[in-house]
């Protein structure tokens, strides 16, 4: 079989997965087809030289399907991910796939998006099924799936681990000088604003410790305390 690639638009949202749930399962991952699915139409074969539904106009030979274990571990759920690309593709913000199947139901493009029961031999409950559109400039677009914009509220293990690195990140800071190069134009009593600043975003989880932006004055307070020691 000759070399096959998968389309940039999927290997994007992998990735975004991958982000947003950097410890979750990958047991169930799978790009290609097995066995049995080179013995039917699907668009887990590669398009010149497999069964496929649709045939694009390049001559790539390209896989325009995903499955993505549903184990997201310290991630939001799949339920809660599925439910978020489907509103994104209902708006019309987001046109790049053309169904999705997870938890034995379907979602087509075709269909309007509309909720079906999915009765193939597999019911989807291990791991959700994403395929994609066969358009060039679909396939290849690399554009964020905005996945990191699900809403995720901190378990109290996470404000936990949290509150823990404030404490350690104020003890250092206060063991230098505030007048330290690394804290250009930094008073004490701004980087005692700054601790709160994320002390409320632990206490509050609407606001979430992702909005500690890069950059930020907290941002580079941390970065100056505990980057390693030249």
């Amino acid at each position: 079989m000759a070399a096959w690639v998968l389309i940039a638009c999927l290997r994007q949202l992998f990735a975004e997965f991958d982000r947003i749930a950097p410890r979750r399962d990958h047991a169930s991952d799978g790009s290609i087809g097995d066995t049995a699915h080179q013995h039917e139409v699907s668009d887990h074969n590669p398009d010149e030289t497999g069964s496929v539904p649709i045939h694009d106009t390049d001559k790539i030979n390209e896989v325009h399907a995903i499955d993505v274990d549903d184990t997201l571990t310290g991630g939001p759920s799949m339920e809660t991910v599925v439910q978020f690309l489907l509103a994104r593709c209902r708006s019309g913000a987001e046109t790049r796939l053309r169904y999705i199947i997870y938890n034995r139901r379907i979602w087509e493009a075709d269909n309007g998006w509309r909720q079906r029961a999915y009765t193939g031999a597999s019911p989807h409950t291990e791991h959700a099924h994403f395929s994609a559109s066969y358009t060039t400039g679909k396939e290849a677009s690399t554009a964020s799936w905005h996945l990191e914009d699900i809403p995720m509220a901190l378990t109290p293990e996470d404000k936990t681990w949290i509150s823990g690195q404030i404490e350690a990140v104020a003890e250092k800071v206060w063991a230098q000088k505030v007048g330290n190069p690394d804290y250009p134009n930094k008073t004490a009593k701004q980087v005692l604003n700054d601790l709160g600043v994320a002390r409320d975003a632990v206490a509050d989880p609407k606001i979430g410790a992702k909005n500690i932006a890069a950059g930020t004055p907290l941002a580079l307070v941390i970065e100056a305390v505990t980057k390693p020691e030249a």
